[in-house]
Formats: structure tokens, sequence, C-alpha cells
């Protein structure tokens, strides 16, 4: 069996877009990372938190995923129900997905923590360029402590462009008067402003 051999995907592509506009955003495809007790189980939902960028999706098995859709990683797995999900939606204002189960009828309610993400990111998945990436986009804490050693790292190389740029999106916690007097003791570069 062919399907056996080949572990699911998400695809994450832009449809509909004006060609004048420039190229439809897409990524490559990304394994779905499916538990060894889930190997026969399939997707029946897919949702999209516009707000955050985060697809749901909802396998017939009661697993929960949660995307992100700007890189395709995997930022959270979990059985949430025993039972088979009817159909779901999203609230478009807080991004939450409602689902509702069938034997029982038990409606639910799943939202991103964005309090929790970002250090669940850094120490459950060990993944600090999602966390930052994530992070910045969404304007979160818990990722302090990485964009400061990536802008030491930045700033050290001499990557003067590229640590504006993750201090701009940094939110606060690069914004500050230490972040300036790092900037100031760079030596000029001859022929730069």
């Amino acid at each position: 069996n062919d399907q056996a051999a080949d572990p699911p995907k998400l695809f994450v592509m832009e449809v509909g877009r004006d060609p004048a506009k420039g190229p439809a955003f897409r990524l490559p495809p990304t394994q779905i990372p499916v538990p060894a007790d889930a190997a026969a189980d399939f997707p029946v939902s897919l949702v999209i938190d516009k707000k955050d960028e985060i697809a749901f999706l909802m396998t017939k098995m009661g697993y929960l995923y949660m995307f992100d859709i700007v890189s395709g990683k995997t930022m959270y797995r979990a059985k949430i129900t025993q039972d088979v999900v009817f159909c779901t939606t999203t609230q478009d204002a807080t991004g939450a997905m409602f689902g509702i189960t069938v034997r029982k009828g038990q409606v639910f309610r799943i939202q991103l923590n964005g309090q929790a993400l970002v250090p669940y990111i850094v120490s459950t998945l060990r993944d600090n360029d999602l966390a930052i990436k994530v992070a910045g986009r969404l304007n979160l804490p818990g990722a302090e402590n990485l964009y400061a050693a990536e802008f030491e790292r930045l700033i050290t190389a001499r990557d003067v462009a590229n640590a504006a740029k993750l201090v701009a999106s940094s939110g606060t916690a690069l914004r500050t008067p230490a972040t300036i007097a790092r900037f100031q003791q760079i030596p000029a570069e001859p022929g730069s402003p």
C-alpha cells in the first residue's frame, strides 16, 4: 500500500492571488507528525485562525494539530477527545475553533494560549528560530532571552542590517537604551554613513 509508506503532509499555498501583485505564497509540503498509535488516522477538519495565522487540524481519532501557516511547522499535537469530531468552525474575533463531537454532542473550544506558546516552542519543540518568529509576528512574550542572544550574534558578526531588523520585529524586547548603546558601540565602517 503506497499510502502507508507515504506520511501525510500539510500543503500551504495562497490561491486566487492577482498575478499583478506578485507570486502567490507557497511553502514546500511539510510532514505531519502522526503518533505511532494513530497510523490509520486521517484529517476530518482544517480551520484557519486568520488573526494568528494558525491552522487547526482535527483528525478522526481526536487528535488536534496546530500549524504555523507562515512556516508550515507543527506547533502542537495532542489527543483532545475519544470521539469523532462532527464539525468545526472558527470565531474570527478571537481566532478560536469550536467543534462538536458525534456520539455525545460535546461542544469544545480551542484557542491559542499566547502567554504559553513561545515558552512551549522553546522548551518542548526546541525550535528557537520558530519561537523568535512567532513571538515577533504575534507580539508574544517568552522570547526575550532568545532575542538578546540572536541580537548579540548578529552584532558580533557585524550584520548590523539584520540586527536592526530583529530589533524592529522584537516588539519591546530589544527596544531599550542598552540596545541603542550597543549600536552606538559599533565602529564606523569606511564608506558607510
